[in-house]
């Protein structure tokens, strides 16, 4: 059985690596933080709240997700190590708390 600090990282790597690529895809996302030297312990909070409201949204329709579809994605989110992943050298220069997917 995996202990619960194995799941953390694979949780986080996994966030991670999807933001990564969508960052890829969609660079202008969020903006740069106009001091990405000082550390902004916001930041993380800023991050899970623009990857829940991400992953919770249907990606047609635009329309949240069913309830219990949302609950099990929370779960999966909670095993994050938020702070970590945002001081991590590729998401540390952005400023989560104007981050935003702009629909046509």
């Amino acid at each position: 059985m995996k202990s619960m600090e194995s799941l953390r990282r694979i949780a986080t790597d996994g966030v991670a690596e999807w933001l990564s690529r969508l960052l890829e895809s969609l660079p202008n996302i969020a903006p740069p933080r106009t001091d990405p030297t000082e550390v902004d312990p916001a930041n993380a909070g800023w991050l899970h709240k623009f990857v829940r409201d991400v992953v919770t949204t249907n990606p047609e329709t635009h329309d949240d997700l069913s309830n219990i579809q949302i609950y099990l994605i929370e779960i999966s989110l909670d095993a994050v190590d938020w702070d970590a992943l945002a001081g991590e050298p590729r998401f540390r220069h952005f400023d989560w708390s104007h981050a935003h997917l702009a629909y046509p």
